[in-house]
């Protein structure tokens, strides 16, 4: 299942990633997931699909505009679940440095098998797995307009 989430708080992550004294709110710039989704059996349908998920996000403090890379692994259903932040890195290069390793990074990307875009995001489906027990999918999404990201090309 591809989701799209733009902003990550507080509550998602469990813990507060960035430093400054407002309420964390993360606009994601980049995403890959890595995603497994047990299949159900019918009589457990009320109980949800038990998902594992590893994601390498890098997102933008909105207040601060600070940039972290983060590394998520999510486990669990619609009853338990275990979402840990296993890194935190802090980015230190300019705009321009960040826009060209996100581009790149989601560029390198060659054999999709889905790209869908949109004027506010792309995401590309890599590979999806299936089969009698699970389904396995890998994707990326690269938002496309963040203002901070994308300044010096609007102002041409």
């Amino acid at each position: 299942m591809v989701t799209v989430t733009k902003f990550l708080t507080k509550k998602d992550l469990k813990i507060k990633i960035c430093d400054c004294q407002s309420e964390e709110n993360l606009k994601v710039l980049f995403k890959e997931i890595y995603e497994t989704e047990l299949r159900i059996q019918p009589n457990q349908v009320l109980e949800g699909a038990y998902i594992l998920r590893d994601e390498k996000i890098v997102a933008r403090c909105e207040e601060c505009k600070k940039i972290y890379s983060i590394r998520t692994t999510f486990e669990g259903g619609f009853k338990d679940q275990c979402l840990s932040v296993d890194s935190i890195e802090l980015f230190d290069g300019s705009e321009k440095d960040l826009r060209k390793i996100l581009n790149e990074m989601y560029d390198e990307y060659e054999e999709e098998l889905i790209n869908i875009a949109t004027d506010d995001y792309s995401v590309k489906i890599l590979d999806k797995i299936e089969d009698e027990e699970k389904i396995i999918t890998r994707y990326a999404y690269l938002n496309r307009e963040d203002k901070d990201l994308y300044e010096d090309l609007m102002n041409k």
